[in-house]
């Protein structure tokens, strides 16, 4: 492919939807079922995962998609289509390289929900990416990921019992990299606490994380266990944030030991 440049778009097109269809792979066939959803929708807060199988496609070909994708090319679909609003393209613009663009992109797209997906791969035909879809496509499937399910069954009756202390946050604080927005809605958190965590603590992501799980267990008070924060991890892993089960593991034998 050719040499892709560094520069912020920061410009748009203007909402529309397609009435137009090209051969070779359009958005066309997504004129049923699809397209119908999205009248008289407004667009929602993006919280919601793609199917585990289609996750699994975009995590296995992470560093490819990162270097071949062309995300300003077809992202102006998911405008029109109403799964994303102007302040997401604003979040990838915020990003000063087109690797770095492309891995916010993704990360949109993984909790973006299952139709997203399928916009996603309609996008890539109808731009010519077929050598993308065939990647994507071609991927082989695992039935389940029973590590992540391991995480939580793995832990003894005490363990998941076990409450959180301000002091045991901080084994924590590395176990999850700089994904505070997939996994301060795994916590569920209002985005205002989110943003004002992301806003105080800008030069520091472990500090952003550990004020994150410190609003959780404020707010959760005795219902903030171990056995909960887990299954709250995993929920963000599956969203697409990416999570150091290594460090998790240690900081379970520090703070139940």
């Amino acid at each position: 492919m050719g040499q892709k440049k560094d520069t912020c778009h920061t410009t748009h097109s203007p909402l529309r939807l397609r009435t137009q269809t090209n051969s070779g792979g359009s958005l066309g066939y997504l004129s049923g079922d699809i397209i119908s959803n999205t009248k008289n929708r407004m667009p929602s807060k993006i919280n919601n995962p793609i199917s585990a199988e289609d996750t699994q496609r975009i995590k296995k070909n992470w560093i490819f998609l990162k270097t071949e994708l062309e995300q300003e090319a077809i992202r102006d679909n998911f405008i029109e289509q109403l799964i994303w609003d102007e302040p997401d393209l604003q979040e990838i613009d915020a990003e000063k390289t087109s690797q770095k663009r492309n891995e916010v992109f993704l990360k949109l797209l993984l909790r973006s929900g299952p139709r997203a997906y399928k916009i996603f791969i309609a996008a890539l035909k109808n731009h010519n990416s077929d050598h993308i879809v065939e990647k994507l496509e071609s991927t082989e499937i695992t039935e389940n990921n029973q590590a992540v399910l391991d995480h939580l069954t793995s832990l003894t009756d005490n363990q998941k019992t076990h409450v959180l202390t301000e002091a045991n946050l901080l084994k924590f604080n590395k176990v999850v990299g700089s994904d505070i927005e997939i996994f301060g809605k795994a916590l569920q958190l209002k985005q205002a606490d989110i943003d004002s965590t992301r806003m105080e603590n800008s030069h520091s992501v472990a500090t952003q994380i550990h004020k994150i799980i410190l609003k959780w267990r404020n707010r959760n008070g005795k219902m903030a266990t171990l056995g909960t924060f887990t299954k709250s991890l995993m929920d963000a892993e599956a969203a697409g944030a990416s999570v150091d089960w290594d460090v998790f593991d240690q900081g379970v034998k520090e703070v139940t030991s």
